[in-house]
């Protein structure tokens, strides 16, 4: 979709997730909207450093 040039990106921002174990998850996120469909959305978040990053790892080896 995306080379068909079939989606369009929304918004693009950082934000900081708060969870009980983790502490403070710092993530960037990308919101993308199919043009053929856009009552539908796809979320994209990444890790926005390395401490965030080390923070996934640990709740992903859970």
């Amino acid at each position: 979709m995306w080379a068909e040039e079939d989606i369009r990106v929304n918004g693009r921002r950082r934000k900081a997730l708060r969870h009980p174990d983790a502490g403070v998850i710092a993530v960037h996120f990308e919101v993308l909207t199919p043009l053929e469909d856009p009552d539908q959305r796809l979320v994209i978040y990444r890790a926005a450093d390395e401490e965030s990053r080390a923070a996934l790892d640990r709740l992903c080896a859970r």
